[in-house]
């Protein structure tokens, strides 16, 4: 863990020697979201949530990433970010506490000037700690998005990724879907039977519907979010798994109080369902609902 550490402040400080000659600022490269397995641009929000009922014990979420693009301002869209991730819950009964450090990766493939469309290619290595199951690994994820010149705001290509429109003066709509593959190379574990390699195929879709666009009051305040995905074990020489195929499903309904004129930085409060597994941050198959505040900057 000291090693891990050492390494991001070693990329903190290369990212800061960079910024002292670019435009942006070093505070203008780090970045708050809840998890570094989508594009930037759709980043989530970090969360927090905390319950404390009167008659039992309290309970509380947080899920989130701090990270900070190392590379100059270029022609070329590429962020290489060192970062450092974390969740923790113990709202569910399979608690989940996981620890991630890593690098992520972000190229748009190809020049929007003189193309019309191109491949996002989003990429991670990391260290992986499942502290509730006492599992250490190393991940991988290698996921591709693709991005279309924009329509306008035209309505008539809602179908394509990553293209926001609006449909009248009721909604404004965009949808992102990732496919790729994951690999897991556990290197720690107590129980033998959780030992060996997982290598899955990915699929993700995510969507984001604001309410009123339009609207001189409510514009950009009242947001719905979906994101389903699905992984299927391609390989796997870990003994100790009871099924191959893995789903989970996010719904969220959030009232935005700030939003930066860039729209890079969010603070929102949302309700949150949340159902299935996800075994990229070592969540557990079950559900569960729950109010947060969520921050991203």
């Amino acid at each position: 863990m000291r090693h891990l550490s050492i390494l991001f402040l070693m990329c903190s400080f290369i990212g800061t020697i960079h910024g002292q000659d670019q435009a942006r600022s070093v505070f203008d490269r780090i970045a708050l979201r809840r998890y570094y397995q989508c594009q930037n641009s759709q980043a989530a929000p970090a969360v927090i949530t905390y319950y404390n009922p009167k008659n039992n014990d309290a309970s509380w979420m947080l899920s989130a990433a701090l990270g900070i693009n190392v590379l100059p301002d270029t022609d070329v869209v590429i962020s290489l970010s060192p970062y450092l991730e974390y969740h923790r819950n113990t709202l569910i009964d399979r608690e989940q506490d996981n620890f991630q450090a890593g690098l992520a990766l972000e190229w748009q493939m190809r020049d929007m000037f003189e193309k019309k469309w191109s491949p996002i290619l989003i990429s991670s290595v990391k260290y992986n700690q499942d502290n509730e199951n006492r599992v250490t690994s190393f991940m991988g994820n290698y996921y591709v998005t693709f991005l279309f010149k924009g329509k306008a705001m035209n309505p008539k290509y809602f179908w394509l990724p990553n293209t926001r429109v609006n449909f009248g003066k009721a909604f404004q709509f965009v949808y992102t879907p990732y496919i790729g593959l994951e690999n897991e190379n556990r290197s720690a574990v107590d129980i033998t039977a959780d030992e060996g390699s997982i290598y899955r195929a990915y699929f993700r879709v995510t969507s984001n519907i604001r309410l009123f666009p339009k609207h001189e009051t409510l514009a950009d305040r009242i947001e719905f979010n979906i994101d389903w995905q699905y992984r299927y074990n391609l390989s796997e020489t870990v003994d100790n798994l009871i099924t191959s195929d893995h789903q989970y499903f996010s719904a969220s309904f959030d009232y935005l109080f700030y939003t930066s004129e860039d729209g890079r930085k969010v603070v929102k409060i949302g309700f949150d369902y949340t159902n299935g597994d996800d075994p990229s941050k070592n969540f557990e198959d079950q559900s569960f609902y729950a109010l947060s505040l969520k921050v991203r900057l």
